[in-house]
């Protein structure tokens, strides 16, 4: 939003990730605190996942959420895993995230042409209710919303249907406004 050399700005499946923290409850602030404190007192930092190891956990726990399946399959299994990705993150660093908008300014600073893509399946991540709130917010005098029907938040990383939909609004949006 702040380097307008960046004529024009598409997002695919953009979430808004302080908000997704924050939807997981505002009392992980208390436990990610009492953790900084351990940890400046020497304790060992705690380690958790960014999601569950495999699609056995998944089905285990009983989650049945769009986002966190296919976050699974997408991450966790040979359709995009990856050894420099070991699903771990450091608890006590989620801290700054739930002070995080991604979307913060838009409706000042982001002016640039904006293209925005989301699948009509929404989840928990929130990529569909996060397009459009920065549809909304952005103040881009020329901006659209495109919605690939049928696609989850995953589909539009990877799965040849969505993606070649997406294409059919990126591709256009770019070469008029580059």
């Amino acid at each position: 939003m702040t380097d307008h050399r960046i004529k024009a700005l598409a997002t695919v499946v953009g979430a808004n990730y302080g908000r997704l923290v924050r939807e997981g409850g505002l009392a992980a602030l208390e436990a990610i605190g009492q953790q900084r404190t351990a940890e400046a007192r020497g304790a060992e930092p705690v380690l958790t996942t960014y999601c569950p190891n495999s699609p056995e956990e998944v089905e285990q726990a009983g989650i049945t959420d769009i986002d966190i399946v296919n976050a699974v399959d997408y991450y966790r299994t040979p359709r995009a895993q990856s050894p420099g990705s070991p699903n771990k993150l450091r608890l006590s660093g989620l801290e700054t995230a739930f002070g995080f908008d991604a979307f913060h300014l838009a409706d000042k600073l982001l002016t640039q042409p904006l293209q925005i893509i989301v699948g009509s399946v929404p989840g928990a991540f929130g990529s569909y209710r996060d397009g459009f709130e920065l549809f909304e917010r952005a103040r881009s005098e020329t901006k659209d919303i495109f919605v690939v029907e049928g696609a989850s938040h995953y589909d539009l990383y990877d799965q040849p249907a969505a993606v070649d939909q997406a294409f059919t609004k990126l591709e256009p949006f770019f070469k008029e406004n580059l």
